[in-house]
């Protein structure tokens, strides 16, 4: 069950990431001063809870065993 939270979570978390940097990217002239803040605050930690959750995926499938 774990391991399945944990994927899914980490797809989620990719997936919001890609759609606030295409936001970032395509709708930049429409953001103005709010592209690169919503690329810090919110795109790039995004990205970061999404390769921590993979990683931890990683770990605990493993260390779990498969009977």
């Amino acid at each position: 069950m774990l391991p399945k939270v944990l994927a899914w979570s980490a797809l989620a978390s990719a997936l919001l990431f890609v759609v606030l940097m295409l936001t970032a990217i395509f709708a930049r002239s429409s953001l103005g001063d709010a592209a690169p803040l919503i690329v810090y605050w919110a795109a790039v930690p995004l990205l970061g809870l999404g390769i921590l959750l993979a990683v931890v995926l990683l770990i605990t499938s493993a260390f779990s065993s498969h009977t």
